[in-house]
């Protein structure tokens, strides 16, 4: 049987042993979350007195486990809040957290997606790396004492353009756009699916209204946004958005986009072990001896990963086919 292990470090603190982690992993969302819960005193660290004396919000946290000794960084991040307890629990937040603190003022007549995210970057007094998801021309661009954090979310509601940090680097664009290069896992139902809650739908029992925005280059110098939308009236809106695309182009590319939405193929999540070691963005292929003509690969949206005294588990939620 593998042997469950964890180190991990919270401050000056250095922990072999917890009650429970916690981790959500999405790259829909700005930051990663983890929670530690773990005894209130901690005199069997070699310390006395109660967490809030030991933990400070500011604090730099690790949190590695695996099995037989194969350790892990499965979240790293800083310390947001403590709570006594019982249980004790500390709430910590991925890097997004440097950048939710400072804000900053700046305009540009016209801008790239990594012009500014450099200077967000240099704003925060940080030196994370960048990776962009495709070049983007974001035109006129203006930020009004907004911290780092609040920028990015503007470029989600704005451009579609998501940004997240996967282990350190800030990665910015569509997560879509890299599944061909994607780490790829197999989970198959009798093996390595401890539970899920799927169901299996047909592409047209979806009713989807469609509007996608296109920002390009505009009579002036820089940017006008064009706006087209067909589908169904009465479906789910979906917004979908392009960088450069003109307005010939939009609905057709917008189309291919719905079509990649529109699937016959499983929806939900499923609950694995610690391994495989699947992450957001990365590609599961799903195997069902019942229905082996419902097979398919899909990309992965989120993943909530728990690691304590039941075990190590990981729940999937799957995003479209591959």
């Amino acid at each position: 049987m593998l042997k469950l292990e964890c180190a991990i470090q919270i401050g000056p603190l250095k922990l072999d042993f917890v009650t429970e982690v916690s981790i959500e992993s999405s790259w829909q969302q700005l930051t990663d979350t983890c929670a530690i819960r773990l005894p209130r005193r901690i005199a069997l660290l070699g310390r006395d007195g109660f967490l809030p004396d030991v933990v400070k919000v500011g604090d730099r946290v690790v949190v590695r486990y695996g099995y037989d000794g194969a350790l892990r960084t499965e979240f790293s991040g800083y310390v947001v809040g403590v709570k006594t307890g019982p249980p004790a629990e500390i709430t910590c937040e991925d890097d997004m957290w440097l950048l939710k603190r400072k804000p900053m003022t700046k305009s540009w007549r016209s801008v790239s997606l990594q012009t500014l995210l450099e200077y967000v970057r240099a704003q925060s007094g940080q030196s994370f790396p960048i990776q962009t998801l495709g070049a983007a021309e974001l035109g006129k661009f203006t930020i009004n004492q907004a911290t780092g954090a609040q920028v990015l979310e503007a470029l989600r509601k704005d451009y579609g353009i998501r940004c997240f940090f996967r282990e350190g680097t800030l990665v910015a664009g569509d997560p879509y756009k890299a599944r061909a290069k994607a780490p790829r896992h197999v989970l198959a139902f009798r093996r390595n699916v401890i539970s899920n809650d799927l169901t299996y739908a047909r592409a047209q029992d979806f009713r989807i209204k469609v509007r996608a925005i296109s920002h390009v280059a505009g009579p002036r110098k820089g940017q006008k946004r064009v706006v087209k939308e067909f589908g169904d009236p009465d479906g789910e809106l979906r917004t979908l958005n392009f960088s450069g695309v003109p307005a010939a182009q939009l609905e057709a590319r917008a189309r291919e986009e719905l079509a990649r939405l529109r699937f016959d193929g499983y929806r939900g999540s499923l609950t694995t072990f610690g391994l495989p070691l699947v992450e957001h963005g990365d590609v599961v292929v799903v195997q069902d001896p019942d229905y082996p003509e419902r097979e398919g690969a899909f990309s992965v949206d989120k993943v909530s990963k728990s690691f304590g005294t039941g075990g190590s588990r990981r729940v999937i939620t799957l995003g479209p086919k591959a």
